[in-house]
Formats: structure tokens, sequence, C-alpha cells
């Protein structure tokens, strides 16, 4: 038989319980509210990234290849191509380039450039431009070309080259002969490329009225050179 003591200690009992099922409940409610969202909610937001990533790489390819397709084959110099030298058909080939309204020229125009004089040096591989060459010859322009030879120490240790401006000296008596002759070829005495220690052969371009005179120079031993510039466009001198 139940007493009125035992039936309020089990009213006690079943009011903790329901309170502490009550504290429980909230205490998960509250964690799943902590909780980050499920990765299903972000998929579709990844999904949407990655269709961005793939059509914009698509375009990129596209862009490149059209570029590809716009690349045109332009004139190249199948060796090196002294200043002054006429261009022949064997020292073009050509290359893919994509350069349009530049001063390239378009390997079909190469019938165009033979027969041209090239201004300045032009090295192998290096594409050519229209700026480099000349349609004119290097004699023109009242100028002539008069061949000298010169002894070792009366032009620079380390030799001429095409496009170098100098002045003829008569060394006699030291003056200039000639202020701004132009060399548009030179070589070696002894034939051994870099070996200018005998000497030198040179091909001058000189004003006209000057021709006489540097020739005379030349072959009677008295000219003496001394370099102003270097490596300048031929006739540009």
């Amino acid at each position: 038989m139940s007493t009125p003591t035992d039936a309020r200690t089990a009213r006690r009992r079943d009011r903790d319980a329901r309170g502490t099922a009550s504290t429980r409940s909230r205490k998960r409610d509250a964690a799943r509210d902590r909780l980050p969202a499920a990765p299903r909610e972000r998929r579709p937001l990844l999904a949407a990234l990655a269709i961005i990533l793939i059509v914009g790489g698509a375009l990129i390819a596209g862009l490149l290849a059209v570029r590809m397709d716009q690349r045109e084959e332009m004139l190249m110099a199948a060796d090196t191509i002294e200043a002054g030298q006429q261009i022949e058909l064997a020292d073009l080939v050509s290359a893919p380039v994509s350069a349009t309204g530049s001063v390239l020229i378009p390997a079909s125009r190469a019938g165009e450039v033979v027969g041209m004089t090239a201004r300045v040096q032009i090295t192998k591989g290096e594409l050519i431009q229209t700026t480099q060459l000349s349609a004119d010859s290097p004699v023109s322009d009242g100028r002539t070309l008069v061949g000298i030879s010169l002894e070792a120490g009366r032009f620079p240790a380390g030799g001429l080259s095409a496009g170098d401006v100098v002045t003829v000296i008569d060394i006699k008596d030291g003056s200039a002969a000639v202020a701004r002759a132009q060399v548009l070829e030179a070589a070696p005495s002894s034939g051994t490329a870099g070996d200018w220690s005998s000497g030198a052969v040179v091909s001058l371009l000189v004003p006209r009225e000057a021709a006489g005179s540097t020739a005379t120079l030349g072959a009677a031993g008295n000219a003496a050179v001394v370099v102003t510039a270097t490596h300048q466009p031929i006739g540009g001198g």
C-alpha cells in the first residue's frame, strides 16, 4: 500500500525526467543550428562554378585557335646577310608569325626582295624588316665605290665592318682626304677571317668628286682610316 510520501516522490521523479528530456531536446536543436549546411546545399554552386570554368576554358582555346589560323608566313634570313649584300633567293626562308600591319615582309613578296640591298647586317633566323632593305644601289645618290688596300696599323686593330663610317686620312700630311666615307665591304689581306695583322682590303662608298683622290691615296699606300661610327645603315653614312 502506497503512502502520500511515495506518491510525491513519484511525481517529483516524473517532473525531473520530463525536464531532463526537454533539456536534451533543446541541446540537440542548438547543435543542429550550429552545424554547417549539408554538403548537398553547396553542390549547385560548385556545379555552376565548374560550368563557368569549362566554358571560359573553351572560349580561350577558341581564341587561341583563331589567332593561330591568322598567322602568316613572313620572310626570315636563312643565313647571316651582311650589310651591303645583294639579297638572293637562297638567303630567304619563311616562318609563321602572328603579325599584321607590321614592317615584316610576307613570304609571298620574296620575288620583290630578291635583288634588293641589305642596309644593315641581318643575322641568321632574324625576321626581315622593310627598313633593313633598300631597292637602290649603294652607289647611287652621288656616291661611288672605291677599293683601297690598307697596311696594318692604318685602321683599327679589330678590323672594319660593313656600315662603318670612316674618315680617310692622307698620311703624308695628316689631312682628311674624305670626311665621311662608308665601308661597304672589308676583308683581311691574309685571307683568314679575323686576322687583320697583314692589312685589309676595303671597298669604300665615297662622294663621287672624291673618288679619284681616294683611289690615288690607296694605290700609293698613303691612306689610313679613322672610324667615326660603326654598323650604320648602308647609304646612311
